[in-house]
């Protein structure tokens, strides 16, 4: 009977402390393989948990996952792959990913409204020819009106549909009569009116309520001490921009990269 107790109670606490296990964060390790790697960074990021990495020259990384995480693997020239973490995927520990080349194909584009056969004679016998009279001067040229209604390439195109316009007539400022009409009509402007959109955060301010600490210190592997004077150099190189027009995902990979160079300018000094 106590043997029987001790066995409820043991499958009860084991029943309890699976799930917090599983909930807990393990560090996957794998390689990313794809034409041209060398020396192309890719991006992986966890966007679960908003934590990432960038592969090694070799191709390998590490990270930290939890089971239903979603991994984005990121690069440029490569087509994106998404991954869903699975419990057997937490049980091997491993994860290697082949990514393919994102081709950019352009499209066909004529550049010519002629078809060419490639026979010199026959292109030059199907091409439009205007005969000009045999004794002419250059202001016999001049005024020939052509399609395109250019006559001297000198001299900019003229403007048919004014020159037959009869109520426009020369000297007349149309610009004015906009300004004209509302002083008769007593129509007063408009003084804009500016409004007041509260105080303006600072960078710093902004990115420390999009990530914790511990993204500067465990993602970017900066300093505590170091996490402002970092900021104020991602701000030179373009931070401001990207914090009022990109998504979380663009700004990740803008942060990790800056900090790489970051960091080696301080090695450097």
């Amino acid at each position: 009977m106590r043997n029987e107790i001790y066995l409820k109670v043991i499958a009860l606490l084991l029943l309890t402390i699976s799930p917090l296990i599983a909930q807990e964060n393990i560090q996957l390790s794998g390689n990313v393989s794809a034409p041209h790697l060398e020396g192309a960074s890719i991006h992986i990021i966890n966007s679960t948990q908003k934590t990432g990495t960038v592969n090694s020259v070799s191709g390998s990384y590490k990270i930290l996952v939890r089971e239903n995480d979603e991994l984005l693997f990121s690069s440029v020239q490569y087509k994106n792959v998404n991954v869903i973490i699975t419990s057997e995927i937490i049980s091997k520990g491993v994860l290697n990913v082949v990514l393919e080349e994102d081709l950019n194909v352009l499209a066909e584009v004529n550049i010519s409204n002629i078809n060419l056969t490639g026979d010199i004679a026959k292109d030059i016998a199907n091409m439009e020819v205007v005969d000009l009279p045999v004794n002419i001067n250059f202001g016999d040229v001049k005024n020939i009106t052509f399609e395109a209604d250019i006559n001297d390439p000198a001299e900019a195109p003229r403007n048919r549909a004014f020159e037959s316009n009869t109520i426009m007539q020369p000297g007349v400022n149309i610009m004015g009569l906009p300004g004209a009409i509302s002083d008769l009509l007593g129509i007063k402007k408009k003084t804009p009116v500016r409004v007041y959109k509260g105080p303006v955060r600072t960078s710093s301010e902004q990115l420390r309520q999009l990530f914790q600490e511990d993204f500067f210190v465990n993602t970017l592997e900066l300093e505590k001490d170091y996490i402002e004077d970092f900021i104020f150099y991602a701000e030179d190189q373009g931070l401001s921009i990207l914090l009022e027009n990109s998504n979380k995902l663009v700004l990740i990979e803008f942060l990790m990269e800056k900090s790489k160079k970051y960091k080696m300018q301080l090695s450097q000094n």
